[in-house]
């Protein structure tokens, strides 16, 4: 039996459309992150592993953690490409990385990494890719990972969320990149007017579901105020569902 040709890395053009701004002209961090999910499904497709086939084995992506580093957001109607290309798995994590560039030069570069979810168990469950494509991509990472985690955030500076219709992807679960419009509308128009972000991570911890209210809390580090911290918290439970670091 023939064996089937993987392509090892996916490679799209894209322009930027007049949604994809905010006032400042550039793409959104989280109409990037948009973009990042949507590449990925496609080469998880192209690999047998795409949402159709996850769901036929009672399986779901569920993204845990993503890191980008930027350079410079595209532009208003500027063509970009961007590339996606999966890694070896480490633990139950499956790594996946991106570049964006303009055909010239590296604008951002990332790193995600995901689990498969068992539907029913809500638990991870081991799947194997494509041998050969990760050996392919074996050491082609598209940015360093810092090794320290997110820390806590204990402030004042509050407010709270109303998950609504919204929110939510085909899978009923609040979108990977609501979760980051929900964080740069918490840090608020004053720090956004004057700078651009240049790294933003997210770790996702827990799961937040229809008709949860989200507490949104946010701090700068002492010794560098261009560098801040969000966190959400489910009301009443009081479980962290994200934590994520923005520098600008």
């Amino acid at each position: 039996m023939q064996s089937t040709d993987y392509n090892p890395i996916c490679r799209e053009k894209f322009q930027v459309r007049s949604f994809d701004v905010g006032f400042n002209g550039v793409m959104r961090v989280s109409n990037l992150c948009g973009y990042f999910q949507e590449i990925a499904e496609k080469h998880a497709e192209h690999l047998n592993a795409g949402y159709d086939a996850m769901q036929k084995s009672g399986l779901v992506w569920v993204l845990s953690r993503l890191f980008i580093n930027i350079r410079k957001l595209p532009a208003w109607k500027e063509i970009f490409y961007l590339e996606t290309w999966p890694l070896k798995t480490e633990r139950i994590f499956h790594r996946r990385d991106y570049q964006l560039d303009n055909g010239k030069e590296t604008l951002i570069s990332a790193a995600s990494y995901w689990i498969p979810l068992d539907i029913k168990t809500r638990r991870p469950r081991a799947i194997q890719l494509d041998e050969r494509v990760l050996r392919v991509n074996e050491g082609r990472y598209g940015t360093q990972v810092p090794s320290e985690n997110i820390p806590s955030v204990s402030s004042n500076v509050s407010e709270i969320l109303k998950v609504r219709y919204s929110d939510f992807d085909q899978n009923r679960h609040v979108n990977n990149a609501r979760y980051v419009e929900w964080i740069f509308d918490h840090l608020g128009l004053e720090i956004l007017e004057k700078a651009i972000p240049r790294f933003f991570s997210i770790a996702y911890k827990q799961e937040v579901k229809a008709g949860d209210q989200v507490l949104l809390r946010k701090k700068t580090l002492e010794d560098d105020h261009n560098i801040f911290m969000v966190e959400g918290i489910i009301e009443g439970s009081n479980q962290i569902c994200f934590r994520s670091k923005i520098m600008f």
